[in-house]
């Protein structure tokens, strides 16, 4: 009896001192971990998150917590990175541990974005992405590019001016023409074109999948068994459409240029110019040139034309910054030409304007999200592996110790005693806006010409006013990639000369 009465005696002590470790860890842990909001049991803080507009909630959070935020959703831990310090210390300096992808269910398996570079998991696959995308659109490679960007910039004034009130479809007309070029050799016919499209439709599909939190199946992975047709399961019947839509992306535009080059016929790409570095090429390779090519259309096919919808928004609401872009452009050019890359370092306010889109309204305002693939440490705090990491690069570029005043649209903040926040990297939007590390957008570069030659050619030829008959358009951004809500304004051109000089140089460029 006095055995069995020990054994129990035994058994509750070390009941209770492995409950008191497992607490004191738990609570070494929570001790250990960046501040964050207190959840809820089970969901945490899943409930707290809006369904749009995510990075103002963050930053709501970053005020109150300081630049490293931590949250749980569903038991998943995600820290928030709201500083260009803590960005650069954790995503850059320690790339080889924070740039690899969470699983997206939704956006990756489901709708099959995965195979390509945005979704790709950090690895060999991922540095080839990245090899081929330095090789074709990397700084070295921006001389052989310029014409492509310049020859639609010429036909985006041309149908400005034939109907100014379409300017949104004309933006993303410019942006896919040249893209499609590029990745592929083709050039869009008109503002119907149907591969240009084929990219729009893809697009909306995939900056719906990846709105964090926007579909269960990303909290709840075994719901990716259900059959579309169980109730709450909707989201199967959304996955497949989109996916849909990717697989027209991947595969249109692709097959175009084998058949130009079975033909004989055909403009040197991307695509074709990996195509000819192997006459047997098996299915696998096959398959991971056309995944690289519809990455890089996809890339730039929505985000460029959200800066420059932003630019066209931000002047209609500044004449005054309108009025002296024009005055520097007006200087060099008198009407004479349109702007060309090599005029950029001539224009030093239209420079700064193409920043202050950049900053005011970042195309991608939280990026795409990395992963910690082991524990870490730092400022004290502990940062678990598996941990999702999101760089708020909204907060960032609205931080008001480094941009005062960040809601006013203010190129001259980027000029004079500022010019220091031209070329570093830790404040220059031309950099933050594009993300960070090992992760940042390939076509950077690419991206930031195209949007300075649209912006100083549209200083040089229109004038944007407010429309009369319309109160002044609200700034509301929304949407993963981040576009203006819908806004009228009227584009004018500034002069007889200014119409005559757009018709001549859309004539110059019928070929590249």
């Amino acid at each position: 009896m006095l055995s069995e009465h020990l054994d129990f005696l035994i058994f509750v002590v070390v009941t209770l001192l492995t409950g008191l470790i497992l607490w004191y860890r738990v609570l070494l842990s929570q001790s250990q971990a960046p501040p964050g909001p207190e959840g809820i049991p089970i969901f945490g803080s899943e409930f707290q998150i809006p369904g749009d507009k995510q990075w103002l909630k963050f930053h709501e959070w970053s005020r109150q917590y300081g630049d490293i935020v931590q949250i749980t959703t569903m038991g998943q831990k995600a820290v928030i990175l709201s500083s260009a310090q803590a960005a650069f210390d954790l995503l850059e300096a320690k790339g080889n541990i924070y740039s690899d992808r969470p699983k997206a269910i939704m956006a990756g398996e489901l709708v099959g974005w995965d195979r390509g570079l945005g979704y790709a998991h950090y690895g060999e696959r991922f540095r080839e992405f990245r090899r081929m995308f330095h090789q074709a659109i990397g700084l070295r490679a921006l001389h052989e590019i310029n014409p492509i960007q310049e020859a639609e910039t010429a036909r985006f004034l041309l149908r400005l001016l034939e109907s100014p009130e379409n300017f949104i479809e004309h933006a993303r007309q410019s942006a896919g023409a040249a893209i499609l070029m590029l990745a592929y050799g083709y050039s869009a016919k008109s503002e119907d074109d149907p591969l240009v499209k084929i990219a729009e439709e893809a697009m909306l599909g995939f900056a719906r999948a990846s709105e964090p939190g926007a579909y269960i199946v990303d909290r709840f992975s075994w719901l990716k068994y259900i059959p579309k047709w169980f109730p709450g399961a909707g989201f199967k019947i959304e996955a497949r459409s989109m996916r849909e839509d990717l697989e027209r992306l991947y595969n249109v535009p692709f097959d175009f240029v084998k058949s130009q080059m079975a033909s004989g016929s055909f403009i040197p790409s991307f695509t074709s110019r990996y195509l000819l570095e192997s006459k047997h090429l098996s299915d696998e390779q096959e398959q991971f040139i056309k995944a690289a090519a519809a990455s890089l259309y996809s890339g730039g096919a929505d985000t460029t034309p959200s800066s420059i919808t932003a630019f066209i928004l931000a002047m209609t609401l500044n004449p005054e910054i309108q009025a002296r872009g024009q005055a520097e452009v007006d200087a060099l050019l008198k009407m004479q030409r349109l702007p060309t890359h090599a005029d950029r370092e001539s224009f030093p306010y239209v420079n700064a304007i193409v920043k202050e889109v950049l900053r005011w309204n970042p195309a991608v305002p939280l990026g795409l999200p990395h992963q910690l693939t082991q524990d870490d440490h730092y400022r004290g705090f502990k940062l678990s592996k598996g941990t999702i990491v999101w760089a708020n690069i909204w907060s960032i570029l609205h931080d008001e110790n480094m941009f005062p005043e960040p809601e006013m649209f203010r190129p001259e903040r980027f000029l004079g005693d500022n010019a220091n926040v031209m070329t570093d990297r830790t404040t220059d939007p031309s950099v933050l806006a594009f993300g960070f590390g090992r992760r940042i957008c390939p076509g950077m570069h690419l991206a930031d010409n195209s949007i300075f030659l649209i912006v100083a050619s549209m200083l040089a030829v229109f004038n944007i006013m407010k429309a009369k008959d319309a109160a002044g358009p609200e700034v509301d951004f929304r949407g993963f990639i981040s576009h203006p809500e819908p806004f009228r304004c009227v584009i004018r051109p500034r002069s007889d000369e200014a119409v005559a000089l757009i018709r001549r140089s859309s004539l110059c460029f019928t070929t590249y």
